[in-house]
């Protein structure tokens, strides 16, 4: 059962990277490719000192990547898995939740980038 106990931890660990708000915006300001920090925030909303922090957490657990590029750091999904359950909860608390049509449009465009990685 210890070698479980691990697992589950691990898996616990994970899941709790869609339970701040500010990573999934993170998240969606990522699927339509590289950012730079700057980008990030000015996409997300985001000080610059919050999105940092989260983008490095997001990049310890695996879930992104980074480069530098000069003086700029390069932001990018890495782990298909993450993104793809990220897009699943979204779409499907969007479907469920009575949102206007521009943020519904922006929510489901999880599911167009996702068909559009798929082929």
């Amino acid at each position: 059962m210890d070698e479980l106990e691990k697992v589950f931890e691990s898996a616990a660990e994970y899941f709790s990277l869609l339970s701040e708000p500010s990573r999934l915006k993170i998240m969606h300001c990522l699927c339509d490719g590289e950012r730079s920090v700057n980008e990030v925030v000015e996409a997300s909303g985001l000080n610059q000192a919050n999105a940092s922090r989260h983008l490095n957490m997001l990049y310890r657990a695996g879930v992104v990547g980074r480069r530098r590029d000069g003086v700029q750091v390069m932001y990018r999904l890495i782990d298909p898995d993450f993104t793809e359950l990220c897009r699943t909860v979204c779409v499907r608390i969007a479907s469920r939740e009575h949102l206007s049509a521009p943020e519904r449009t922006g929510l489901l465009k999880f599911e167009d980038d996702a068909a559009d990685n798929d082929e």
